[in-house]
C-alpha cells in the first residue's frame, strides 16, 4: 500500500534523526502521558498557582513546560500544602527521568484485568480487555528516551488474544522540537471524562509526530497575543482488520493561552488513503472546499475547545466546553457535536489533601450548524459514507467512548490524601444510540453506533482508589452498570484491577 510505504519511509527517517549524537542537547524529554486522572488533577492545579505555564488540554505534556514553572522554588514555597503535595508527586513521577548520571534503565510492567471493560472510558480508565499485560523498560538520557511494552491483551476464556505494543515509543528533542514515534496514547481538549476528537478510548495506532516542547510565545509583537502556546502534528496509519486496510491518518492541534486563565484549542484530524481510495496526502489534505462541485477524497473533524480557570480563595473554578465538526465548515454545515463541562477544586484541611468536584455532558448527535439544535444529523459523528469504517480503531472510536448518536451526563468527585492516595467516586448516566441510527444501522447502513445496535439508557456508578507503594502503584475499582448494551441486557457487576510497577 503506498501510504504503508510513504509511512515507512517517514518512520524510517525519524529512526535516523532519533541516531543522530550531534543533536544531543542538555536536559531531558519524557512527558507526562494519558492515564493518571490523579496526576491530571495535579497539573490542573499546578497550572491554576501558576506554577506550570502554558496549554495543559493536550496530552501528553511534554516534561520541559512542567519542570520549567517547578523550578522557582521560592514561589512553591509559598505555595498552599495542597499545591506543593501535588508539585512533589509531578516531580517524583518525572524524577527517574531526570537521570543524574546522564542516562538511566528502567524496567517496567502494566497489568490490567476486569471481568468487563468499562462502557464509560475516561481518561485515567486502563483496562481495554479482561486480562492486558505488558511487560519491558524505559530508557531516556539527555536528548534521547524509548520505551519497549510488549505484551497481549484476551479475554478469560482464551477464544482472543492480541499481540499489544501499546505504550512503546521512541522520542528525541532537538532544540524545542519534541520528536516522537509509536503507540501512543493521546488525549486532545479539555475534557475529564470524555474528549470528543481523540481520547484513549481506542488502542493507541502507530504514529510518528512533533509538538513543541516548551511552549514558550512568540517573540514577534503581531503574535505575542497568542502567548504561550503548543503545536503538535502527528502521522500515522489504522492497520489492522478494517474494510479500507491501512487508513492513513494526520492529526494537527494547536491550543495557546492569550491569557493566564484562558485556553483556546484547534483541532484538525484527516483520514486519507489506504484500501479503495487515491493516494495524494497532501494535495487532499489542503483541499478545504468540499462542495458537490469539488469534492475531496478525504474523511476529517475539526474541534475547538475552551478552557478557563478562576480561583476565588481557596477554590478554583474552571469551566470548559468542546465542540467537534465532521465538516470543515466552521459555522455551517458543520454537522457539530457538543461537550460542556467544569471542574470545581478545593484544600481539606491543612495537610496537604484536597478534592476536584468534575460535573460534564457530552452529545454526539450532531447538529447540522452550530447550536442549531432543531435541525440534526442522526449518525454523522464518527460515521463517513467514504470511509465506512469511520474514526475508529480496533472496534472502538477514536473520540467519545458511547461512539455517534449519544448523551451522557457525568458526575466525578476525587479526593487525593495525605498519603497521596486517590478516592474517586462517579455516576455516569448514558443514553447510547438512537432510534433514527438504530433504523439506519439495521438496515445496512454504514451510519452505525459500534457500542449498541439498538438505543439504551444505562446507569452507571463507581467507586475505586489509587494507592502509591513506592515503585508499584495499584489501582481497583468497583463498577455497577444498572442495563448494558446490546446484545447483553441486564445488570453487571464488575472489578478492575490496574498496576504499574515502574513509576
Amino acid at each position: 500500500m503506498m501510504i504503508v510505504k510513504r509511512l515507512r519511509v517517514c518512520a524510517g527517517a525519524w529512526l535516523a534523526l532519533l541516531l543522530v549524537p550531534a543533536l544531543a542537547v542538555a536536559g531531558t524529554t519524557p512527558w507526562l502521558g494519558v492515564g493518571d486522572a490523579g496526576l491530571r488533577s495535579d497539573v490542573q492545579l499546578l497550572a491554576a498557582y501558576g506554577l506550570i505555564g502554558g496549554p495543559i488540554t493536550t496530552w501528553p505534556i511534554p516534561a520541559r513546560q512542567i519542570l520549567h514553572g517547578l523550578s522557582d522554588q521560592q514561589r512553591l514555597d509559598a505555595a498552599p500544602p495542597a499545591v506543593r503535595n501535588a508539585a512533589q508527586r509531578v516531580l517524583a513521577h518525572l524524577s527517574h527521568h531526570e537521570g543524574d548520571q546522564g542516562s538511566n534503565l528502567h524496567p517496567l510492567a502494566v497489568v490490567d484485568t476486569t471481568n468487563a471493560p468499562a462502557l464509560v472510558r475516561t481518561f485515567g480508565t486502563q483496562a481495554r480487555d479482561q486480562a492486558d499485560v505488558r511487560v519491558g523498560g524505559d530508557y531516556d538520557n539527555d536528548w534521547f528516551s524509548a520505551r519497549v511494552l510488549l505484551g497481549a491483551q484476551a479475554n478469560y476464556h482464551g477464544s482472543h488474544e492480541t499481540f499489544s505494543p501499546d505504550g512503546s515509543y521512541v522520542g528525541a528533542l532537538t532544540g524545542n522540537l519534541q520528536f516522537y514515534g509509536g503507540w501512543l496514547d493521546q488525549w486532545y481538549g479539555p475534557g475529564e471524562v470524555s474528549s470528543l476528537i481523540l481520547s484513549n478510548n481506542a488502542r493507541p495506532f502507530p504514529r510518528v509526530g512533533v509538538m513543541r516542547a516548551d511552549p514558550r510565545p512568540f517573540q514577534s509583537r503581531w503574535l505575542r497575543w497568542m502567548g504561550p502556546w503548543q503545536a503538535n502534528l502527528f502521522v500515522g496509519v489504522l492497520d489492522g482488520p478494517r474494510i479500507d486496510r491501512n487508513t492513513g491518518f494526520i492529526g494537527l492541534r494547536v491550543n495557546f493561552q492569550p491569557l493566564p486563565d484562558l485556553e483556546i484549542g484547534l483541532t484538525r484530524e484527516t483520514e486519507v488513503c489506504g484500501a479503495h481510495h487515491p493516494c495524494q496526502p497532501i494535495r487532499e489534505y489542503f483541499h478545504f472546499n468540499n462542495s458537490n462541485n469539488s469534492v475531496n477524497q478525504t474523511n476529517d473533524e475539526a474541534g475547538i475547545d475552551v478552557r478557563y480557570t478562576r480561583r476565588v480563595g481557596a477554590y478554583t473554578l474552571a469551566p470548559y466546553f468542546q465542540l467537534m465538526n465532521e465538516d470543515n465548515g466552521p459555522f455551517i454545515h458543520s454537522d457539530t457535536s457538543y461537550l460542556a463541562g467544569s471542574t470545581l477544586t478545593a484544600p481539606v484541611g491543612t495537610n496537604g489533601a484536597y478534592w476536584s468536584l468534575d460535573m460534564e455532558y457530552a452529545d454526539t448527535i450532531p447538529t447540522l450548524h452550530w447550536f442549531s439544535f432543531g435541525d440534526v444529523l442522526h449518525g454523522a459523528a464518527y460515521n463517513n459514507s467514504r470511509y465506512p469504517d469511520g474514526f475508529r480503531y480496533r472496534g472502538r472510536t477514536l473520540g467519545f467512548s458511547l461512539d455517534s448518536d449519544s448523551r451522557l451526563a457525568a458526575l466525578t468527585w476525587r479526593l487525593t490524601d495525605s498519603r497521596d492516595r486517590r478516592w474517586q467516586l462517579a455516576y455516569y448516566h448514558a443514553e447510547v444510540s438512537t432510534p433514527e441510527l438504530a433504523a439506519k444501522q439495521a438496515a445496512g447502513s454504514v451510519f452505525v453506533n459500534v457500542v449498541s445496535t439498538t438505543p439504551v439508557t444505562i446507569n452507571v456508578g463507581e467507586a475505586g482508589v489509587t494507592w502509591p507503594l513506592g515503585a508499584l502503584r495499584i489501582s481497583t475499582t468497583l463498577r455497577y452498570m444498572d442495563n448494558a448494551p446490546t446484545p447483553r441486557r441486564g445488570a453487571l457487576l464488575a472489578a478492575e484491577l490496574d498496576a504499574i510497577y515502574g513509576f
